[in-house]
């Protein structure tokens, strides 16, 4: 049996001034940096044999907190956010007024709406679940600091089978989550616990 401890990164300066991003690479924010200590106090509880990380800024400074253990840090580029495309940067009001023909697309059809220039959450969860096929996760305990979306994916595959579950997880910024494997099944073991 091992687990996956999924850590969604601490409050970056996007995260605070309410705007869509992805693939841009904000810092933490003071909060933020809390958030992965209050993030590091819960994983101390446990050991873990990796440490994987999304490459991006927010996450990466995330893991090298969370670290306790002082394991080399492997990065990811399967494990950024969402590539938001022609929505980056833009606020949900500043879209809304830029985009209305793509925003109906995006509500009528958000598994498979592709942003322009950027990806769809079919495509998210396929990389993200690909990714995580690829580790020992039932012989390891293994970190992954990584992002909302990413996140999401994850446990909506391994818990409802696709993207029915993609919604209803909530996931704070800093929250830790932990997927048990035994015997091939996954079992969801905590969820967002110190998130806030």
């Amino acid at each position: 049996m091992g687990k996956v401890i999924l850590v969604r990164h601490g409050e970056s300066e996007m995260n605070r001034d309410g705007l869509f991003f992805g693939w841009l690479d904000p810092k933490l924010t003071e909060k933020g940096i809390k958030q992965a200590h209050n993030a590091k106090s819960v994983i101390q509880s446990f050991e873990y044999d990796e440490i994987y990380s999304s490459d991006l800024s927010r996450a990466r400074e995330t893991a090298d907190i969370v670290n306790y253990q002082g394991l080399p840090v492997k990065l990811s580029q399967e494990l950024r956010e969402i590539n938001f495309g022609i929505f980056e940067g833009l606020t949900y009001k500043e879209i809304k007024e830029k985009y209305p023909d793509e925003v109906k697309l995006w509500r009528e059809k958000w598994q498979e709406y592709d942003y322009e220039n950027g990806e769809n959450v079919t495509q998210l969860q396929r990389r993200a679940v690909e990714f995580l096929k690829s580790l020992d996760k039932e012989k390891k305990d293994i970190v992954v600091v990584t992002h909302w979306g990413v996140i999401n994916c994850i446990l909506s595959y391994y818990i409802t089978g696709g993207l029915e579950g993609y919604w209803k997880f909530a996931l704070d910024t800093g929250g830790v989550s932990i997927l048990e494997f035994r015997e091939g099944f996954p079992v969801l073991h905590g969820l967002n616990i110190g998130g806030k």
